[in-house]
């Protein structure tokens, strides 16, 4: 089968279009951005689980994991801008308190983005 694009009535495999649907889900060059893709991905998780779909709720948590480790490894490049750094170690705390909590999560983030060291670090836009 050829990579070119498919004709109308041409589907594309189950996996394929598993795939598609989270190409592009992992974003987090912002704190604003990482929120958006953490509220995606809770979406995305609790889809999954309420239609007993294992598979795509194990991607979705996969999709995740990835994020803090990406997060991890740029906040711990020295040739990065400390303040980048220090917005992408948030962005990885973040990760990993939605991946151990993602229930409570979004409770979790308000009282954060609340908390005095976190307005005077990052002071976040619209907030």
């Amino acid at each position: 089968m050829s990579r070119g694009k498919k004709s109308k009535g041409e589907r594309a495999p189950a996996a394929a279009q598993a795939e598609d649907e989270f190409a592009h889900v992992l974003r987090f060059g912002t704190l604003e951005e990482a929120e958006e893709t953490l509220r995606r991905l809770d979406g995305l998780l609790r889809e999954s689980r309420e239609a007993r779909d294992g598979r795509r709720a194990a991607r979705v948590l996969e999709i995740a994991r990835e994020g803090r480790r990406r997060a991890q490894m740029i906040a711990g490049n020295r040739r990065v801008a400390v303040e980048k750094r220090a917005e992408k170690e948030e962005i990885r705390q973040w990760f990993r308190v939605w991946l151990e909590a993602p229930e409570s999560f979004f409770d979790w983030l308000e009282l954060r983005k609340q908390a005095a060291e976190f307005v005077e670090r990052f002071r976040m836009t619209g907030q």
